[in-house]
């Protein structure tokens, strides 16, 4: 799923593998991702943006990171996904070497105009594994691919071997049905695995649905759930990425589906293998609005706000010192507003969580703040603790009344 422009116009559950208690890289793509608008109103900045080049002579030209593109002054890391073969073109010739000249030009320049910023995460022939790309991956050429993807892959590793490059695939192999595990080109050939995945077929639409989905394979056991998926990520011995995820307007505004995503990458962050690494919103105005969040008239409002809410949280619950006791804590006055594309009026967050990110406030220590024995010595600590408190009831009754 992805913007086509040709032209200079213009992010323990299971059994998979836990995070280490690093934050992770979280990003957009498309409006707002870029220039802060978005990082503003989620209350926390685009560590990532995602973009494309896959198109025509877009695929040397860059444009969207070249001077005057839509990410060119983002200093950021980025994922870029530059397609690789164009329209009547063959992967018994890319497997010839085909193609490497403009795979050359392509790599050299983005390494040029990337000098000095952030990682650099190179998603080729992104979602092959999805029928309809002009480099779509069927069985019948997948000795073909991973012979291609080999030439690309030391290209990459002479003209820009400071990128990471991720061996991207859609969640499920709509029109080609190909088994994408047995196109992985081997060890040290891909830095990430990683995969996009909408809301949809089925549609989450509560808490028990997005846990039940998690584990879910197809045949052969081959990955759809984000377990699934870090279990695999795990067993190739590398980090786990979802350049493009959202919800889709079409299958309904369904909050429980962007909080489930936003708990699962908080509980799973890190580098290590099958741990998530980045993560990137898709907020492409694609569809008439069917993928953004962030937005003016966003046709998932819930989504939004469950999206900004979570995301504070769970950054929250990263943040915290383990030692710290949650509940002196001052409660964060950031959250999700009313109106989706306006940062001014922002709902409640919590500085206790649970640990899958939702909150809770602990009336039960404050019952125990209030009856306990104090002395001129302890009155100050106590104010502050039972204000903190009370500050979180406020904000759970807030919140309940927001849903």
């Amino acid at each position: 799923m992805e913007p086509t422009t040709e032209t200079s116009s213009p992010p323990s559950v299971g059994a998979s593998a836990q995070g280490d208690g690093q934050s992770w890289l979280s990003g957009a793509s498309g409006d707002g991702a870029a220039d802060g608008a978005l990082g503003e109103w989620r209350g926390s900045p685009v560590e990532i943006v995602g973009t494309w080049a896959d198109q025509g002579d877009n695929q040397t030209r860059l444009y969207s990171i070249a001077p005057g593109g839509e990410v060119a002054d983002f200093d950021g890391a980025i994922d870029i996904a530059p397609g690789g073969l164009l329209n009547g073109e063959t992967w018994a010739a890319a497997a010839d070497g085909a193609y490497e000249d403009r795979w050359r030009e392509s790599l050299t320049r983005m390494a040029e105009l990337r000098d000095g910023k952030g990682t650099t995460y190179i998603r080729p022939f992104h979602e092959f594994n999805l029928g309809g790309w002009d480099w779509s991956v069927t069985p019948a050429d997948a000795e073909d691919f991973k012979a291609a993807w080999a030439r690309y892959r030391a290209i990459q590793q002479d003209v820009f071997p400071d990128a990471q490059l991720v061996y991207g695939v859609n969640v499920t192999s709509s029109g080609t049905d190909l088994d994408w595990r047995t196109t992985w080109p081997g060890d040290g050939q891909a830095d990430v695995l990683g995969v996009d995945t909408y809301n949809g077929w089925p549609t989450i639409t509560s808490e028990a649905d997005f846990e039940a989905q998690l584990d879910a394979r197809g045949d052969d056991g081959i990955p759809i759930g984000l377990n699934a998926y870090s279990e695999q990520a795990e067993q190739w011995d590398v980090p786990l990425a979802v350049p493009e995820w959202s919800g889709r307007a079409e299958m309904g505004d369904e909050p429980a589906y962007v909080e489930g995503m936003v708990d699962w990458f908080a509980e799973h962050a890190g580098d290590g293998p099958g741990q998530l690494t980045y993560e990137i919103l898709f907020n492409a105005p694609q569809d008439d609005g069917n993928f953004q969040l962030y937005t003016e008239d966003s046709r998932m409002p819930e989504s939004a706000r469950a999206y900004v809410q979570a995301l504070q949280e769970t950054t929250e619950q990263v943040e915290q010192p383990a030692e710290e006791p949650a509940a002196a804590t001052a409660p964060s006055s950031a959250g999700a507003p009313d109106d989706v594309h306006s940062a001014d009026n922002p709902a409640p967050s919590s500085a206790t969580s649970t640990s899958t990110g939702r909150a809770d406030v602990d009336t039960e220590a404050l019952e125990t703040a209030a009856a306990a024995p104090t002395d001129g010595a302890d009155i100050d600590q106590l104010v502050t603790q039972l204000e903190a408190l009370l500050a979180q009831l406020k904000q759970r009754q807030s919140a309940d009344e927001q849903r």
